[in-house]
């Protein structure tokens, strides 16, 4: 990294092509040799270069066939920066941080007037200081009047400030300078002007004063701008105090969504390195007026149709500059960078204007299916000498396609396979790489124009031509910084990461929710003969495939249909084979079958009251044991389940949550009572009944993912902190809710309803604290950047399709850090169209033909599988190894309301209390009240007389 800041290579014009390889002279081969780069004919230092070094001759595209040594060949210089692909967890953070400590003291070389700034504008002065003379306003007015040049000191201390501010501040650090000398000399930064108008637009008639109006200072600096996504921003701040020392280290300032106000320049350039949150970046960019020198002409507003004169306010407009964009910075640093790939965002936009000297993009994901290529690039390149790899980047016969990648899984592995993409999806990752090389990396000559990456390296190849395979090959491994693998696994050995996947099977209901979904798949596919666009695997009808492939999915989880779904599904079935009863349908036998079974399946589900009940209410079910018989009957309406029953005269009562809610705020409603000496209420709870009830628990749900989620979080909660990973909101909310109902601490990493603050908040105290050792979080957002390095156990609520998910999410524990051996599980449910997702993962890892799809229904074998799905024939309890109590451990008897049943005895008239006033009177009236024996002791406690 810092050799491509301090000495960048030169790189060969596209223009040129390399033609064959010169021969060396016997003696000058082996000492030219180390001074050759390794990527030639494509790269070549920038010092040191002559014939000797450089051998290869190359041809011009409009003269092939016609020899040009290297010397005569156009090269262009590389870009002071570019793309830290390290592997995920091994420490891009800290590199970054490294480097900015060892560069702390250098300042950014000052550009020269009337250079051109891309998208900022032109140098309008060379470098100036506000420093004045100081000693010749201390003058007598006589001594002013006939001292017209400036004292020594000043000149001094300004051409000390212009030449060599660098030194100054070395000289300082180092304890050169004395204190009172850099006092005097720091509030006097370095900076110049830049004009926004270009030198056409003031040669086609704009003033010069407008010119002089909209102009703006930029200081110069030597601090470094880090722009984070707004969930990394306290990481890189632990990061920071983690390794950096406090004293003589870096000063560092962040500015995010709380930051009101960013400082002036002025104070910016005081700090080594400024962290700034994305959204905040996002909130400084300001469109820049396209038609800004027209402002400098007459007014013609009025002409243009507007009521009043909008000028004043375009210029006001047009002359702000935020505080950022007025600082010529060091070294900007965008952190998770694939976001910088996209064009036209707000953050894509104000990096652009941010006025760097170097820059980095700090990403294990270049672009989204590229995201191994780095990989297979680095492993290639430096596993084999100089000279091998120079024949090969021109031999056409033996460049490899870079549609076929080599990539390796894990740190320290030797081993390696071919990962093979979708020559579509490589075109468009191309042309987002084009992106990060010509708008923010700024590399010529693709920086020139917006169409110099396409004509150059997109065009020649797809065409195939094995000169544009080797030249892109080779700009990728010379902009792309990465450690091999094997490097990191010699210094740095990470605990063992164990992979497996558990096999569940599905409950009862769950079953039924499953084969429904899968009904309406082979319903549509019948009813429509497999073809037009209402047939959900139609070419366009993508839409609509992907939310009922969602909906299967999650109905491997748990999934809430719509009765009155299953009820239309039953009539179009019956409807259809009454068409082909009476022969207006050629459906085949095969058809026929599937269609009675399919209605078969949705009329078992519609006459389950159980199933019916658990999805009107939108929630899963549970297995609660152990009810009073009193309050189960008035909580819990579901009939007995005898299958998941323990004994014959305790069977589990199924509920569903938002019941478990109430009847846990009913139960305490029932627990309240006055302070005085009447007879308790017949809505009381009585001791007997509530010593039942702190004896119940729950046995069970409808949902085997969500039951053994429950059994392995209380059990690895105590000592270790985990990690859920769902892959929608639905899931995120019903494990949620259940580990509630276990009383399970845990916080939530998701994207609807929180804000940034609250997930920033919730990983630092994930992170830092003892009592929420759990984190429920989406995989899709969670799965870049962050550090959760201190999780050792990761679930997978379902498998994921995207390999390149999976691998970022499991590094957010994996990684430089952990202490423990990592233990990573994938839920499957039996029998159902994850299992067959999992296998076809499997087999396309292990495959190296086969292009990987970038959705499950893109692929091929697996729209298959879902077309010819089969329904779910076994189903299992659904029970918990490990139950946990309804109620919370410490809920106790209320004493006062134990007192009145002590006092009355309600369940036997005989023991009245002594203590009670006219006792005897009270028994009587209590046996003339109750003069039935079967009556219950409510009824018979609300015929007591109370006077």
């Amino acid at each position: 990294m810092l050799k491509r800041e301090l000495l960048p290579d030169l790189f060969l014009d596209p223009s040129y092509s390399p033609l064959h390889k010169g021969g060396d002279a016997e003696g000058a081969q082996l000492s030219n040799k180390r001074f050759r780069h390794p990527l030639l004919p494509y790269l070549q230092f920038a010092r040191g270069f002559n014939e000797a070094t450089n051998t290869w001759v190359y041809q011009h595209q409009s003269l092939p066939e016609t020899p040009v040594a290297a010397s005569n060949v156009s090269w262009y210089s590389d870009t002071r920066g570019g793309i830290i692909c390290e592997d995920m967890g091994t420490g891009k953070t800290c590199e970054c941080l490294a480097l900015i400590i060892l560069t702390k003291r250098q300042m950014v070389q000052p550009p020269s007037e009337g250079e051109l700034l891309p998208c900022v504008g032109t140098v309008a002065s060379t470098l100036l200081t506000d420093l004045c003379d100081t000693s010749a306003s201390s003058c007598s007015p006589t001594e002013q009047t006939f001292r017209s040049a400036p004292s020594l000191k000043f000149l001094a201390a300004r051409t000390a400030l212009l030449s060599c501010a660098e030194s100054l501040r070395v000289m300082y650090d180092d304890g050169v300078l004395p204190v009172d000398i850099w006092r005097q000399l720091e509030p006097y930064p370095l900076y110049y002007w830049v004009n926004p108008l270009s030198e056409s637009r003031l040669r086609r008639g704009a003033s010069a004063d407008f010119a002089f109006d909209i102009s703006f200072k930029v200081y110069m600096s030597s601090s470094t701008i880090v722009v984070v996504p707004d969930n990394l921003v306290d990481q890189w701040v632990r990061e920071k105090y983690k390794h950096v020392q406090d004293f003589g280290g870096l000063e560092m300032l962040k500015v995010d969504n709380s930051t009101n106000t960013i400082p002036e320049p002025q104070e910016l350039i005081k700090y080594d390195l400024v962290l700034v949150s994305v959204s905040r970046l996002s909130k400084e960019y300001i469109p820049i007026d396209s038609k800004i020198g027209e402002l400098g002409y007459s007014c013609r507003c009025y002409s243009k149709g507007f009521e009043q004169c909008v000028c004043d306010r375009r210029k006001v407009a047009a002359a702000y500059r935020s505080p950022l964009l007025r600082v010529h910075w060091k070294r900007l640093i965008v952190d998770e960078g694939h976001i910088m790939s996209c064009r036209n965002t707000a953050r894509s936009l104000i990096a652009a204007y941010l006025i760097a000297e170097r820059r980095w993009v700090c990403t294990g994901t270049p672009t989204h299916n590229l995201v191994h290529a780095t990989s297979a690039m680095s492993t290639d390149t430096q596993s084999q000498s100089p000279t091998t790899t120079e024949e090969s980047n021109c031999n056409s016969s033996s460049a490899e396609s870079l549609d076929t990648i080599t990539m390796s899984d894990s740190i320290g592995s030797a081993t390696a396979r071919t990962y093979r993409m979708n020559v579509r999806e490589s075109s468009s990752d191309f042309l987002q790489m084009g992106v990060l090389v010509s708008k923010f990396l700024r590399m010529e000559p693709f920086a020139r124009s917006t169409s110099a990456w396409t004509s150059i390296m997109v065009q020649p190849y797809k065409r195939g031509d094995p000169a544009a395979l080797s030249r892109l090959r080779a700009l990728m491994q010379s902009i792309m910084v990465r450690n091999r693998p094997e490097a990191i696994g010699n210094d740095v050995q990470l605990p063992p990461l164990h992979e497996k996947a558990v096999v569940l099977p599905p409950t009862h209901h769950q079953a039924l929710t499953y084969n429904t979904a899968i009904a309406f798949f082979h319903i549509n596919a019948i009813l429509t003969e497999r073809v037009g666009r209402d047939y959900f695997f139609h070419a366009d009808n993508k839409k609509h495939l992907r939310q009922i492939v969602d909906n299967l999915f999650q109905a491997c989880f748990w999934f809430s249909i719509s009765l009155n779904h299953i009820q239309d599904g039953i009539v179009n079935g019956l409807h259809a084979l009454e068409l082909w009863e009476q022969g207006n349908k050629p459906y085949s036998d095969d058809d026929v079958s599937l269609l009675r079974k399919c209605i078969a399946e949705l009329q078992r589900a519609a006459n389950d009251p159980e199933w019916a009940y658990i999805v009107q209410a939108d929630s899963v079910g549970y297995w609660v044991k152990g009810l009073p018989p009193r309050l189960a009957a008035s909580l819990f309406c579901s009939p007995p389940k005898p299958e998941i029953a323990t004994d014959t005269n305790d069977t589990a009562k199924l509920a569903t949550l938002p019941q478990l809610r109430d009847g846990l705020v009913s139960v305490k409603r029932m627990l309240a009572t006055a302070d005085d000496d009447l007879p308790p209420s017949s809505a009381n709870v009585s001791p007997s009944e509530f010593e039942q009830l702190r004896s119940a628990k729950v046995v069970g749900c409808t949902s085997s993912k969500v039951a053994y989620l429950i059994e392995q979080l209380l059990y690895h909660q105590q000592h270790e902190k985990c990690i859920v990973f769902a892959s929608s909101q639905s899931e995120v909310i019903i494990v949620g809710d259940a580990l509630r109902l276990a009383r399970v601490p845990h916080l939530v990493y998701a994207n609807q309803v929180m804000s940034q603050s609250q997930r920033r908040h919730n990983i630092t105290t994930f992170a830092t604290s003892t009592m929420y050792n759990v984190i429920i979080m989406d995989v899709v957002l969670a799965a870049y950047g962050i550090d959760l390095s201190a999780a050792s156990r990761v679930w997978f609520i379902s498998p994921i399709w995207q390999a390149a998910r999976e691998r970022q999410a499991i590094k957010r524990a994996h990684r430089l850090g952990q202490q423990r051996p990592v233990f990573v599980e994938t839920l499957i449910t039996g029998e159902s169209i994850e299992e067959a997702l999992w296998w076809r993962r499997q087999e396309l890892s292990d495959c190296d033909s086969e292009p990987v799809a970038k959705d499950v229904e893109e692929d091929g074998k697996m729209r298959s599988m879902l077309s010819n799905a089969s329904f779910i024939q076994r189903s299992s309890i659904g029970s918990l190894e490990s139950d946990f109590p309804l109620l919370p451990p410490g809920a106790r008897y209320p004493q006062l309301l134990r007192h009145k049943y002590q006092l009355w005895s309600p369940d036997s008239p005989n023991q009245v209390s002594s203590k009670v006033p006219f006792y005897k009177a009270r028994r009587l009236s209590l046996r003339l009240a109750s003069p039935n024996k079967a009556d219950p002791p409510d009824k018979q406690l609300d015929a007591l007389p109370l006077t």
